[in-house]
């Protein structure tokens, strides 16, 4: 990824931090958007200190102006766009779908699917004019077989895998590749917002559900990513690669 320019949409903390720095270590230029600036400057200031480039762009990657500024400060900064991931998302409080209100609903799909689709808007002519590159939406396995008390999260996650597929085969001939990555659970902090919002009983099952027996490090999700968007995978578009410690073939009868 030498001389390559990378941009990571929600990547001030957790999984979004360590996509930057994977990005940073296979030698791309990175730009971090958040909307959180201490977090966003702190991922820039990890990168620079082991030598890197990085710059940060204050961005809330449910507004439009955001987004192309985000985009734009790539090509200002770097000349380029090559790569792409669209991580931020916001979920909701557990709950039952019938008790989900209007305006959570639609707080959730302003970022966790209008922000993916949003980005890519922007973000595809960009690469495309750059000769090429990719992109990588960050989904979950919720958005693969749904998720009980996080419908709207869930529905998102899988209008994010979809639209995913739809821009893979419009621009796969544009020399643009599009892929997503689906993970399960993460030691982050979006990981522990969804397990402090669960009476204490489920928890426990909620860490026990991966056939691992525990939760991805956010830097192995990160790897994924970078393969993704590496010449390796020169071959892969529209596909959706799941990182989940075996959380879908877990039995629930056999405890192994």
């Amino acid at each position: 990824m030498a001389n390559r320019v990378a941009l990571v949409m929600g990547g001030g903390a957790g999984t979004g931090r360590a996509i930057a720095r994977a990005f940073d270590r296979a030698g791309a230029q990175v730009v971090v958007a958040d909307i959180r600036e201490e977090g966003g400057q702190e991922t820039v200031e990890l990168i620079r200190g082991q030598g890197g480039h990085a710059v940060y762009v204050q961005a809330d990657m449910s507004v439009t102006a955001d987004v192309q500024k985000a985009v734009n400060t790539a090509r200002e900064e770097f000349g380029a766009l090559h790569m792409a991931c669209n991580n931020a998302a916001l979920g909701i409080e557990t709950k039952p779908l019938a008790s989900i209100s209007e305006e959570e609903w639609d707080r959730c799909m302003s970022v966790t699917l209008r922000g993916v689709w949003l980005s890519m808007k922007y973000q595809l002519p960009a690469i495309e004019a750059s000769g090429g590159g990719a992109i990588i939406n960050v989904a979950s396995v919720s958005g693969m077989r749904g998720e009980a008390l996080q419908a709207a999260y869930a529905a998102a996650k899988g209008g994010v895998i979809t639209l995913g597929k739809s821009a893979a085969v419009e621009y796969a001939r544009r020399g643009v590749r599009v892929n997503t990555v689906c993970p399960a659970g993460i030691e982050s902090g979006g990981m522990q917002f969804y397990l402090d919002t669960l009476p204490e009983d489920m928890r426990e099952k909620v860490l026990n559900a991966h056939a691992m027996g525990r939760l991805a490090a956010p830097e192995e999700i990160a790897d994924a990513v970078a393969y993704l968007c590496s010449e390796r995978a020169s071959f892969v578009t529209g596909h959706d690669l799941v990182v989940d410690g075996g959380l879908l073939v877990r039995s629930n009868v056999v405890d192994l």
